[in-house]
């Protein structure tokens, strides 16, 4: 309950005040991160806006709404050196915009490389080895699982290490609300850098009512000892191939007043329908 409250009050822009990632992971749901100091790849941009409703935003759009064959990749500036045999945790908000052919579909990553893979089902990840994904898989081959799934994947290998297929079809691009996805990890306790690796994530599917959502989780169990001592950026990329979808990780924070509750619907409606309305 306290997971899906927090997720809600941060999809309209409620959030606290920056802070610093730390070896424990990073919740960029949580607290606000400029997405303009990142490291960014390929159709990636970054913006800042504080449009007067009481509330800055930062976006990160990895690629734009309607057009095909992009790829793009942010990687925070400062890679963390994560212990594995230790818990650690990274959260975020998303949205997916589109109106056409679904997908391809995006990762958070945390790899020894900032870079972006290739196009299409490459997911922006593929070729990034020496690291882990979790992955929204959007669009749908013949003998793979149905899109759009929560995936694990690792060492730039797009064949996931552990899937969940939602059902959810084009509800995963209902962005009235935006969604929620976490990475956490629970260490073996065998001092042998393995554990579990929990991906979740939670995504509204009715239009202006946050009391309708489904909540979805994939998990696997993983071999950390190639990268123990290795540090690790983490990031999002995305790709397009004959599809169109908008890919976009955003944060905002209140200012200079958390203000009152009556704000909180305005914010994320001003940065959603911002975004919807910025087509090539």
């Amino acid at each position: 309950m306290l997971r899906t409250l927090l997720a809600a009050s941060t999809l309209a822009g409620f959030t606290l005040l920056p802070q610093a990632a730390t070896a424990a992971g990073d919740s960029l749901s949580t607290h606000y991160t400029d997405f303009t100091s990142w490291t960014l790849f390929g159709s990636a941009t970054a913006s800042n806006m504080t449009p007067g409703n009481g509330f800055t935003y930062s976006d990160l759009m990895l690629t734009a709404p309607g057009g095909n064959g992009q790829v793009g990749a942010g990687f925070a500036p400062t890679a963390l050196a994560l212990d594995f045999n230790a818990p650690f945790f990274f959260d975020f908000n998303f949205f997916i915009a589109g109106n056409e052919l679904r997908g391809d579909g995006m990762t958070f990553t945390l790899s020894t490389t900032a870079a972006a893979g290739g196009t299409g089902s490459s997911l922006g990840y593929e070729g990034l080895d020496h690291s882990v994904a979790l992955a929204i898989d959007t669009f749908h081959f013949d003998g793979e699982p149905v899109s759009p799934s929560l995936q694990i994947l690792r060492n730039g290998d797009t064949t996931p290490v552990a899937v969940t297929e939602t059902g959810l079809g084009d509800a995963i691009r209902n962005v009235p609300f935006q969604s929620y996805a976490s990475l956490s990890y629970s260490p073996s306790g065998n001092g042998d850098a393995t554990g579990t690796l929990v991906g979740f994530l939670q995504v509204y599917t009715a239009d202006g009512d946050p009391s309708q959502f489904q909540t979805f989780s994939v998990q696997a169990s993983v071999d950390f000892s190639d990268l123990a001592g290795s540090p690790l950026f983490y990031g999002f990329t995305a790709s397009t191939g004959a599809a169109t979808d908008g890919h976009f990780v955003t944060s905002a924070m209140p200012v200079p007043e958390p203000g009152s509750a009556l704000l909180l619907g305005a914010g994320l409606a001003y940065v959603v329908s911002r975004r919807l309305t910025r087509r090539p």
